[in-house]
């Protein structure tokens, strides 16, 4: 009996691995193989021009635009010999399943407090809520980064809430800042979550490393994850960028007279008159250029950049133009938030491990705030709310089961 009992988590998170890759590659088998989006054609050309020797650039303008890891990714599908589309499709979806299982595991532990039966029916529930989830689904079948994103930031904080229950405390804090490193260098998005990690281990328990070595531990394999790319761009542009040479332009997109708080793109920004693509200009000067008009436009208007920012917050959870499209979408995510607001709220008193998956969800709102909300960027936080939303359920599910009791007892 012992045995079978312990045995039947795996075989549950068996079964939800099997069904959550089953659901993507189905879902992406289905797709034509066509760009959606301009930054799959962008991710795909990068990959094309590292295989044939001209490195990761887009164009001799524009050689540290996007970060590397995905295109580097997508290279290594191609070199594979398999069709790109098919190949990306087969390995997002694994990676996806695998996520969901890590999704799963930091529940576990980030919720450890709540006792052994609760945190792990709250992790395989939040991993089979991201196995369901509609846009987790959909995504494996396109280029884009957040496929490979999400997996990195989730294991990374596994392996940060893990190094507090295990012996080897300095191996899985190497081992989650260099994923934190690899987490950046797919996306700058993830840049000062590290940071938000090194003031956590303050307050997170166990461990016995004293703080400062458990900061060195976590930031210096993060550094030097990212040191190899930042040479690179000092040897190619002749400047220190520490992953992107786009983040000037990207905060003024976002913070510029026409901007409206939403995912405002480039062009919109053309046709106002307010922006150019600059194709021919050294990319360090284009970026300088437009990351003072942005800071000049932000130190002018400080009302105005604090509504936008406002307006970003409500636009990047959905609150707005969410309700035009799918109903059932709409009633998931909303659903979703409600029941992570209140797993926050009942976390509480396990703060100090359930504070480090909260410390996601404000890296990524905080940076949306300022940079633009685009929809599909709030995808690598939702792993985090649905643990949060299943230990609601787990929770309020015994609370209402009590209730039940306590009214049939009275009823006898």
């Amino acid at each position: 009996m012992e045995l079978r009992i312990a045995s039947r988590p795996a075989l549950i998170g068996a079964g939800i691995f099997i069904a959550a890759f089953l659901l993507r590659i189905s879902y992406a088998s289905t797709q034509p193989e066509a760009y959606r989006d301009d930054d799959e054609r962008v991710y795909e050309t990068v990959a094309r021009k590292l295989l044939v020797g001209e490195g990761l650039i887009l164009t001799p303008h524009r050689k540290a635009a996007f970060p590397p890891l995905y295109p580097l990714f997508l290279a290594g599908l191609a070199e594979s010999g398999l069709p790109l589309f098919p190949a990306a499709r087969l390995a997002q979806s694994l990676l996806g399943a695998v996520s969901c299982l890590l999704a799963g595991g930091v529940a576990r532990l980030a919720f450890a407090g709540a006792g052994e039966g609760r945190s792990r029916i709250a992790g395989l529930l939040a991993a089979g809520l991201l196995a369901v989830y509609p846009m987790a689904v959909i995504y494996p079948a396109r280029l884009m980064t957040e496929n490979l994103f999400i997996i990195l930031i989730l294991a990374a904080v596994f392996c940060l809430l893990r190094s507090l229950s295990l012996g080897r405390t300095w191996f899985w804090l190497a081992l989650g800042g260099a994923l934190l490193g690899l987490g950046v260098l797919c996306r700058p998005t993830l840049l000062p979550f590290p940071l938000l990690a090194a003031a956590w281990l303050r307050v997170a328990p166990g461990g016995r490393l004293r703080y400062p070595v458990r900061v060195l531990t976590l930031l210096v394999p993060c550094a030097l994850v990212l040191l190899p790319w930042q040479i690179r761009n000092y040897r190619v542009l002749g400047e220190m960028v520490p992953v992107t040479s786009a983040a000037g332009v990207n905060l003024y997109i976002a913070n510029n007279p026409a901007a409206t708080g939403g995912s405002m793109g480039y062009r919109a920004l053309i046709a106002a008159g307010v922006f150019h693509l600059g194709e021919e200009e050294d990319e360090i000067a284009y970026n300088r250029f437009y990351r003072d008009k942005a800071l000049e436009f932000i130190r002018e208007k400080p009302g105005r950049f604090l509504s936008l920012a406002l307006k970003r917050l409500v636009w990047f959870y959905h609150l707005d133009y969410h309700y035009r499209g799918s109903r059932l979408a709409v009633v998931f995510f909303h659903l979703m938030l409600v029941l992570a607001i209140a797993g926050m709220w009942l976390s509480r008193r396990w703060w100090r491990t359930a504070v480090l998956p909260a410390l996601v969800i404000v890296n990524f709102t905080a940076v949306h705030m300022v940079f633009l909300p685009e929809g599909r960027y709030r995808l690598p936080l939702v792993p985090f709310l649905l643990a949060f939303a299943a230990l609601a359920v787990v929770i309020l599910g015994e609370w209402g089961k009590r209730k039940i009791n306590a009214r049939a007892g009275c009823s006898l």
